[in-house]
């Protein structure tokens, strides 16, 4: 899959699913979240937008706001341009699998959490140094139009 993508909202969205089948969704505070199993949810849209060093943003297309990192590991989705932490190295794994790597060289990680767990009593989504365990593999679905 070949992510040749500009930021027009014109080209391809696509779904981010985590291990245990939920879809990664912002909700318009920044929050991530992975308590959606259903694809028509307004908030699981994503765009992919290449950067320089084989790097991506990621965006969500209704907020417009990109995923980023920050040090110690929390993750948000409010900056509203392109900064260093919003950078990731996206890795096809051999599985098929994504995984993302930060510029804190760390790694997108799902918790597990769902809809039981509000995100502000735990978090959803982190970034951790372990790479190739399954919670921090993602389905990359492009969205039929």
């Amino acid at each position: 899959m070949a992510f040749e993508r500009s930021n027009s909202r014109d080209e391809p969205q696509y779904y981010i699913r985590a291990f245990h089948g939920r879809y990664v969704a912002a909700h318009p505070d920044g929050q991530l979240v992975t308590d959606d199993e259903d694809i028509n949810h307004h908030d699981v849209q994503w765009m992919i937008i290449n950067q320089a060093h084989h790097k991506v943003a990621l965006r969500i297309l209704k907020h417009g706001t990109f995923l980023s990192a920050e040090d110690g590991g929390a993750v948000r989705c409010s900056d509203r341009e392109i900064q260093r932490d919003c950078l990731w190295e996206m890795k096809q794994l051999e599985n098929g699998k994504y995984a993302f790597h930060s510029n804190h060289h760390r790694w997108l990680t799902a918790t597990g959490m769902t809809d039981a767990t509000p995100p502000e009593q735990e978090a959803h989504l982190l970034t951790t140094k372990e790479q190739h365990h399954e919670q921090a593999q993602f389905d990359v679905i492009e969205v039929d139009n």
